[in-house]
């Protein structure tokens, strides 16, 4: 088991946090947030759809990744995208303020999760924090840098 997917003692209490997404997006997102974040300990799932994954074998797959992720308050899974099988998959397990699904997971987003975790957040918290974190991350650049350019 990687140091990533440890569960610590004292963290047991936290909400679990769950990647999910086509291809190996998850995969990459939680190695990225590592990498950015060495000293967090706080536990990330990832779980990637293969591309030609049968949904029954994805499904399958996905509530194992729930129930190992899961340490007693719940789950947030953060979804490539609303509309996508890996969303889809994960509404069959959608229990609200218990295992909650946030879509169009974003870098930003992923590091305020483990935040929001080591912080003893509730899920409902969590998502509806994480999508304004995930909208607020997109930025077109140069309208920014047009606005702070222009006289007061």
């Amino acid at each position: 088991m990687k140091k990533s997917e440890e569960t610590p003692a004292g963290l047991a209490a936290n909400v679990g946090l769950l990647l999910l997404s086509h291809g190996p997006l998850a995969d990459a997102l939680r190695e990225t947030v590592n990498v950015l974040e060495p000293e967090q300990i706080e536990p990330l799932g990832a779980l990637s759809l293969a591309w030609d994954e049968a949904p029954e074998n994805a499904s399958d797959r996905l509530q194992k990744a729930i129930a190992k992720a899961d340490r007693g308050r719940g789950v947030v899974l953060l979804t490539d995208m609303f509309g996508g099988t890996p969303s889809n998959l994960a509404l069959a397990f959608l229990q609200k303020g218990r295992i909650e699904i946030v879509t169009g997971v974003n870098l930003p987003m992923v590091m305020k999760a483990r935040a929001l975790a080591r912080e003893g957040k509730d899920p409902s918290e969590m998502a509806r924090t994480l999508v304004e974190k995930g909208r607020r991350a997109i930025v077109a650049a140069g309208e920014l840098m047009e606005t702070e350019k222009r006289p007061a």
